[in-house]
Order: C-alpha cells, then structure tokens, then sequence
C-alpha cells in the first residue's frame, strides 16, 4: 500500500477507518492510471463484446460442469442457438437438453404435485413422465418423429437421446446451407410435442397425432418465413415431401438459410 498517497481532509470515523482498510485490500499494487476513457469489457468473449452465446456457455459451465457433460454435449448446447426458431423455443430446447423440464418426474422431485396425482404420460399412460422418455420414447413421440423423417425422406433410427437426435438432423444435410433448416423442423417438433401435452392437460385436448404434425410443418414453414421476411416457399410446396429437399433448400441457399 506504500505506492497510494492520501490525503484526507478531515480525520476519518471508525467506521472510515475500517472502509479504509476494505479500499486498500482492494486496490491493486502498481496501477497504472492514464488520459483514455473508461470502457465496460465481456471477459467472456476475446473481443469485449457481450454474446448471448458466451452467457449460454458460461452457464452451461457452472451449472454443469464438463465432468458432467462431455465435449459433443456442450457443441450441441452451444449449436441449438444457430438456428432461425425463436428464442423462447430455442431456450426451451436447450433447457430440455440440460433436464430442468417441467415434465412430471422432475415436478415431483421438486416437491410439486401434479394434480392428477400421476406421474403417468399423458400421450401413453403407461411410463412415468420424464423429458427424455416424453419427447423420445413415448408411443406419440415415437409415432411423430418416424413422419417427421418420412418427411424429410430421411431414413433415421431413432437414438437413445436427444443429443444425437439433434445430431441426426444436421448430419442428414444435404450441404451447409441446410442444417439450420432442419434444425428448425427438430424445435418445431420438441415445441408442438410439448404444446400437445400442455393442451391435454389444461385444455382437456385429445392425442392427435396428424394434427401436430401439421402443426409441425405450418409452425417451421412461418418460422422460416418470419426468418427470411419472404417466402421461400409457399405452404403447399414446404409440406411436399418430393418438393421439400429440392426446391425448398435450393431456394434457402439462393436466399442464404
């Protein structure tokens, strides 16, 4: 502390005294002051800038450490922003990958009751209710996402959980420009998924499984088009199975997915 001279112009309080010694702890030895105005800087990021990106990671780290997740976990976190659905279905998505879903199980596990006091699915009542098995393994889930792939004339079997599934997606591309597309399509799926089982229970809807798959596809279809500001496409050509790979990512890689 030798290196800061102050001057005071009365006699310091106690409690200063005490503020005095907090000060001193706090301020580093050799500092360097010069004319060049102050600026705030993002430690996260090399460049000072601040990114949504760099808080998702940050947080991806604190809250599960890399013993927890391994490396290709934490490239598909950090890849399921790069995509053009909105940001509340992109967090959802992500919050789904990390586990704290409000599914039933981890409801119960937090002290919440669900009011039919089961922790059944609703699509097939007959496992409990978790996120991985809800969105992956349930005969709704199940049933959904084999259209989905017949859809996109893809031929994919489904893998054990929701990382690869992501991975499937943007593995099955065409070229460069269609991974976000997919990825699209893989958030409308999770969200229309989830709608549908808020819908049973709140609303006292039926399973119905063509309806969310149209969902599905008119969902991504507005996305896509709120993404690009002009249609790529019209309805009826997004939902043409022979037509989707073709003209749709053709035209997206024209306009720049």
């Amino acid at each position: 502390m030798d290196a800061w001279e102050m001057r005071w112009r009365r006699r310091l309080f106690v409690l200063e005294d005490e503020l005095l010694l907090s000060l001193r702890d706090l301020l580093p030895m050799g500092l360097v002051l010069s004319e060049v105005d102050d600026e705030w800087r993002w430690r996260l990021e090399d460049d000072g800038m601040f990114s949504v990106s760099s808080v998702y990671r940050h947080l991806g780290c604190v809250f599960s450490p890399a013993s927890v997740l391994n490396d290709h976990e934490l490239r598909v976190l950090y890849y399921i922003w790069k995509s053009p659905a909105p940001s509340k279905v992109i967090a959802f998505s992500w919050k789904l990958l990390r586990n704290p879903a409000p599914a039933k199980i981890n409801l119960a596990l937090r002290g919440i009751q669900p009011n039919e006091r089961s922790l059944h699915c609703v699509h097939c009542h007959g496992r409990d209710e978790s996120g991985l098995q809800f969105f992956l393994f349930c005969d709704l889930a199940d049933q959904i996402w084999k259209a989905i792939f017949r859809w996109l004339n893809l031929v994919i079997v489904l893998p054990p959980n929701l990382f690869l599934l992501f991975d499937c997606f943007t593995g099955a591309a065409a070229n460069k420009k269609v991974p976000k597309g997919y990825t699209l399509i893989w958030h409308a799926t999770i969200w229309r998924l989830w709608k549908s089982r808020n819908d049973i229970i709140f609303s006292n809807g039926v399973i119905d499984a063509e309806k969310v798959i149209d969902q599905i596809k008119f969902l991504s279809w507005r996305w896509d088009l709120s993404w690009h500001n002009i249609p790529i496409c019209l309805f009826y050509e997004w939902c043409w199975s022979s037509c989707f790979p073709g003209v749709v990512w053709r035209r997206a890689s024209a306009g720049g997915f």
